[in-house]
């Protein structure tokens, strides 16, 4: 707790302190009784009937306090905390304003207690904003966002996703941020225009707590530049420091360490195709691509901005219940995945910051549960409640990073390959080296700005081209298969198998320890989190990166090395150029079909039988009791 925000409240015996998080009414309490009993801390909503059942309940549980008059002290300090922020409102001279949590109760619940929580608040942010299109985009922003507002991992690392959101300027990537942003409680995210280095360590220097459970919003890269040595630490620890010199009172040189306490999420627009590597790396890269007719729709929907139906709508009540329904969500921060296998995990060797990229995707789905948190169960542990994510929000994360976040792992967009393309198709049909940035621009379908835009990545970073006496022409050796889209989902587990281990039972808990919000129906929730329909069936295995072709040649993404979004090659080579020497034997193959005697496992769940948690067991059992049988 931070002692300047601290207020000390005795009621009923007991005695309390409480830190709001930004609202006069959530925050962390900290209570005792005259007995010395405990202390029990955990974060509260004093003005919900339920939370302080719940802490007396737990408090109560684990120290022995008396949980009946505790929750009667609960219920007084809930009273004295109203009588202060009236008399703080008076004293200051103006009308009681009506806090950010105070929508409607009812409709606030209402948008939380069914599934799809996540599709309506994207829905009504594209409304109320005027969004066109960008379903896929809000959905991920909004996630990233929310993710902020997870309690840290057991480790202290951040539980959330970042992102770095990409594309030409003009295509709206600030819009989609600025319209999530428009409808989060203020105390959820801070935006700025620019920053210099140290000003966020100034301003922690009277509040650490100035970015904890916030989402970062610079309005451009430009705005971080300034601020990755700060950043690097903050979205991997969860806090950073900065140890300076300033003036004592008596105008001595003294030592101060400045600290910033987490945990936060950030997204970064921008048009740069890369920004600081390593900062990068801990990052999701998501490209919102252009369409034909989009400036039609854009233009549009400003014209209709001017109709006298769109002046004369109040969002407000919207706006509030919102605000309210995700406050309401923060007295419980912390999810849990009952998912104990060895195979949930991004097993591809291809991808240098491959950790890194699944934690992110992990974000996604923790995010994804905590906003779903009515329609999930609960688990009652000493340390607090937790909500229990499910395979659905695994599904969920996964379906929007195939349709969003192919850059996080080969960073080229679609205008890098139709450059690529053309330099190629030019060198094909020609006997010179090198051509000019309009020779190549005519040939992509692009602008010749465009070109001249991603030469210094395309030849620096992803050194696919090189600058000759001509212009600009392919690296030696290139072709094709280098940058070609390939399967993006490669390692990753997919939906399919996650559910499958989840209902082996190796996702099981105790019954105490785990209750439902709600009766489950029977009836499963249809995934539309997609603009495209996904196809998980035909999707490449998770170690498809790994398994060599009938030649014994090691196939991959692209039909070549994967790319590290990012990272600067240590040689001229280019990170795309495949392994022509790799001839690795295959793994990991159950059964065989060399021998007669050779049995051959088959996975009821369209699996390898060595992935399916379930069948593995099963078949080498029925295997086992053939072979003793047969002896």
């Amino acid at each position: 707790m931070s002692a300047a925000n601290v207020k000390s409240y005795e009621a009923e015996g007991f005695y309390f302190e409480f830190s709001p998080n930004g609202t006069p009414y959530i925050g962390m309490l900290r209570a005792t009784d005259e007995a010395q009993s405990g202390p029990y801390e955990a974060e509260v909503n004093l003005q919900k009937a339920g939370s302080r059942e719940r802490y007396a309940k737990k408090a109560a549980e684990l120290y022995g306090m008396d949980g009946s008059g505790l929750e009667r002290a609960l219920n007084e300090v809930c009273t004295r905390r109203s009588e202060e922020v009236a008399a703080a409102v008076q004293a200051e001279g103006g009308e009681e304003q009506e806090p950010e949590s105070a929508g409607a109760p009812e409709e606030a619940e209402a948008l939380l207690d069914s599934p799809g929580v996540l599709n309506r608040y994207v829905e009504d942010v594209a409304k109320i904003r005027g969004v066109i299109r960008d379903r896929d985009a809000l959905r991920l922003q909004t996630l990233v966002a929310l993710g902020a507002q997870l309690a840290p991992l057991p480790n202290g690392k951040p539980a959330g996703a970042n992102l770095i959101l990409t594309a030409e300027a003009g295509r709206g990537k600030n819009y989609v941020c600025d319209a999530v942003a428009s409808m989060l409680p203020n105390d959820f995210y801070m935006a700025f225009e620019s920053a210099s280095a140290k000003s966020l360590y100034y301003r922690a220097e009277i509040d650490p707590g100035i970015l904890t459970y916030r989402w970062i919003y610079p309005n451009e890269a430009e705005a971080t530049d300034q601020l990755v040595e700060l950043f690097r630490p903050l979205l991997s620890g969860g806090r950073a420091s900065h140890l300076t010199v300033n003036k004592t009172g008596e105008g001595r040189n003294a030592a101060q360490e400045l600290t910033i306490e987490g945990p936060a999420s950030i997204t970064i627009p921008t048009v740069r195709n890369k920004l600081d590597a390593q900062l990068q790396t801990r990052m999701l890269v998501a490209e919102l691509p252009d369409y034909e007719g989009r400036v039609a729709e854009h233009s549009r929907a400003v014209s209709r901005q001017l109709l006298p139906d769109n002046a004369g709508e109040d969002h407000t009540p919207k706006i509030r219940a919102w605000r309210a329904a995700l406050t309401s969500l923060t007295t419980v921060r912390r999810v849990v995945f009952l998912l104990d296998s060895d195979e949930f995990c991004f097993d591809s060797d291809e991808v240098s910051h491959g950790a890194r990229l699944w934690t992110n995707l992990l974000g996604l789905m923790l995010a994804h549960a905590w906003l779903e948190q009515r329609n999930r169960d609960i688990m009652e542990l000493a340390s607090g409640e937790m909500v229990v994510a499910t395979p659905e929000d695994y599904e969920a994360a996964y379906v929007l990073f195939a349709a969003t976040c192919e850059r996080s792992v080969v960073n080229l967009s679609d205008t890098h390959r139709a450059i690529l393309d053309a330099v190629y198709e030019l060198s094909s049909q020609s006997t010179f080296d090198g051509f000019s940035l309009r020779k190549i621009a005519d040939a992509a379908g692009v602008h010749h700005s465009t070109v001249g835009e991603h030469k210094t990545y395309l030849t620096k970073s992803a050194k696919l081209l090189k600058e000759v006496e001509g212009g600009l022409d392919l690296v030696s050796g290139a072709e094709p298969s280098w940058w070609r889209k390939g399967d993006s989902l490669v390692g990753f587990p997919r939906p399919e198998q996650v559910r499958c281990w989840w209902e082996g039972g190796v996702g099981s808990a105790s019954e105490s320890a785990r209750r439902a919000r709600h009766p489950n129906t029977g009836v499963q929730d249809p995934h539309t989190y997609a603009e495209n329909s996904v196809g998980y069936a035909t999707r490449q295995s998770p170690d498809g990166a790994r398994h060599p072709d009938q030649n014994g040649a090691k196939t991959g993404v692209s039909g070549g090395e994967t790319a590290v979004s990012g990272a600067e090659p240590a040689s001229e080579n280019s990170l795309f150029m495949p392994n022509m020497d790799d001839n690795g034997a295959v793994s990991g193959v159950s059964g065989g079909f060399d021998g007669e005697d050779n049995k051959v496992a088959v996975c009821i769940h369209e699996l390898e039988p060595a992935t399916c948690k379930v069948c593995n067991g099963y078949v080498r059992r029925l295997i086992e009791s053939q072979e003793g049988g047969t002896a």
